[in-house]
């Protein structure tokens, strides 16, 4: 039987941190579930899991439908899109069976890249390397997840290009599962013939799933988040606190709300891009904040001198985590603003 290959490449980056990778993490399962009670899948899609944020790495291998176990997403500083366009082409190069004399190769496989952010690196090359190599190869879906996605960057090189715009997060999600397994599903059933690849019409009329037609809607707005890495000083894990931007900007800086703090894996830095990141962010614009997702520490929220933000539990003396030196904390009726070193989100 010939094989439907199906690339989810999936940006796990900071700003993804939360509902969304939770809803992605479910998605996956509905979407699994879904495909498998079509025949016409289960004899010939296989599925792979590609996850990038500073770095990119394959989290689930090409699989057969049957036999496939939707892997756990992590999450790692940096929304590198040109490297995640590089691994999945090598991907293929590895994987994909080509047709010759003595036998027929797989189908053109589908490859759809969903992200909620713009590149943090250089796309040129990769985009130069499709459209030289794989442009007729495969069929590549651009996914935006929510109002923020730069969907520039692949449109020019992509079959189709959406954007998930409902505010619900769980209804975007489970349109978004709803809508690849349709699609797949539809390829599975018209092997055999060059049809255009499509997602479903009915949940594309309910608003959560919308065509972008045009570069206002293709191109994000920059500076949406604000995202703060910080270490628990007592079981030196990481973790993100995530601010989101309110109002605009019409005099002076942005202004961003607390939205939470997660908890992270040390597997963190493994998927985060090590290059010198300078971009800060001042305190005075991060409104409200919380404890420590690790160890539940009152304030998640305290400097060291070295730049490394950690939980304490209230005012007085406390150890940093990464430099281990000795700091006080106390009140400052001044309420002095400071300059805090920003995640790449």
């Amino acid at each position: 039987m010939r094989r439907l290959p199906v690339y989810l490449v999936i940006d796990i980056s900071e700003s993804m941190v939360g509902e969304n990778i939770r809803q992605m993490q479910e998605g996956m399962n509905r979407l699994v579930n879904q495909l498998r009670r079509d025949p016409y899948a289960l004899e010939a899609v296989y599925l792979s899991v590609i996850g990038f944020a500073g770095v990119a790495g394959t989290l689930a291998p090409l699989t057969e439908l049957m036999n496939f176990y939707p892997p756990r997403l992590p999450i790692g500083s940096g929304t590198s899109i040109g490297t995640a366009l590089n691994h999945v082409m090598d991907c293929m190069d590895k994987d994909i069976i080509l047709s010759t004399a003595e036998q027929k190769g797989d189908w053109k496989p589908l490859v759809y890249v969903m992200s909620d952010g713009s590149s943090t690196d250089d796309t040129g090359k990769a985009i130069q390397r499709w459209k030289a190599t794989f442009k007729q190869r495969a069929k590549l879906i651009n996914i935006g997840i929510g109002k923020f996605a730069d969907l520039s960057t692949l449109n020019e090189i992509a079959d189709l290009t959406y954007r998930l715009d409902d505010a619900d997060i769980e209804r975007v999600y489970q349109a978004l599962c709803e809508t690849i397994a349709s699609s797949i599903s539809s390829q599975s059933r018209s092997l055999g013939l060059e049809t255009p690849v499509s997602l479903n019409k009915e949940l594309l009329e309910n608003n959560a799933i919308s065509l972008a037609k045009n570069s206002e809607e293709l191109t994000a707005l920059d500076e949406n988040y604000a995202i703060v890495m910080g270490l628990c000083r007592k079981v030196k894990l990481p973790y993100l606190m995530k601010w989101e931007r309110f109002g605009e900007v019409i005099f002076g800086d942005a202004e961003y709300h607390y939205v939470g703090a997660y908890a992270l894996e040390k597997d963190y830095e493994d998927w985060s891009d090590n290059r010198p990141n300078n971009q800060t962010i001042k305190s005075s614009q991060l409104i409200g904040g919380g404890g420590c997702p690790h160890c539940g520490a009152p304030f998640a929220f305290a400097m060291c001198d070295c730049g490394q933000v950690f939980c304490i539990d209230g005012l007085g003396e406390a150890v940093c985590p990464k430099c281990q030196q000795d700091c006080f904390f106390g009140f400052d009726p001044e309420g002095d603003d400071f300059e805090i070193n920003r995640a790449r989100g």
